[in-house]
C-alpha cells in the first residue's frame, strides 16, 4: 500500500471491525450517588453492566481510580500532627471562645471554620489511609 494511502485510510476514520454505538442514561445526582455507593470501589460502568447482565457479561479488570501513595499521606498526617501552627491555631480558638481575648465575632467565626476544616482534613488523610482516629 502507498503511503500516502495508508494514511487516508487512517484519517477516514474507518476501522476493520464496526462497534455497536454506545448506551448512555441520564442520572439525577440522587440516582447516581446510590449507584456509586453500592459500586463500592468497582467503576461505575462496571457495576452497571454485571447488575444489567446478572454477572454475565465479560470479564474486565476493573480500576476505579489511580493508587494512593499512602506514605505521602501518612506524611501529611505526621506533619499536622507536629504542626505547632494547627496547635497555636487551636489554642487561640479556645482563648477566643472563652472569652480571654479580645476577637470580633467575624474573626472567631472564620477562626472556628478553619478549625473544623483541618479537623476534615484529618480525619479524610485517616480514613484514606484506612486507620481508626
Amino acid at each position: 500500500m502507498i503511503p500516502s494511502q495508508a494514511f487516508k485510510s487512517a484519517a477516514s476514520g474507518k476501522s476493520k471491525r464496526p462497534r455497536p454505538a454506545p448506551f448512555s442514561i441520564r442520572l439525577n445526582p440522587d440516582e447516581r450517588a446510590y449507584l456509586e455507593r453500592r459500586a463500592g470501589k468497582r467503576p461505575l460502568g462496571t457495576y452497571i453492566r454485571s447488575r444489567l447482565l446478572d454477572g454475565q457479561g465479560a470479564a474486565r479488570k476493573a480500576v476505579k481510580s489511580p493508587p494512593q501513595d499512602y506514605a505521602a499521606l501518612a506524611r501529611i498526617l505526621g506533619m499536622m500532627g507536629k504542626s505547632e501552627q494547627v496547635s497555636c491555631l487551636f489554642l487561640l480558638l479556645a482563648t477566643a471562645e472563652a472569652e480571654r481575648i479580645d476577637m470580633p465575632e467575624k474573626e472567631r467565626a472564620a477562626l472556628h471554620e478553619a478549625c473544623c476544616h483541618i479537623q476534615e482534613m484529618r480525619a479524610a488523610l485517616i480514613s484514606a489511609l484506612g486507620l481508626k482516629s
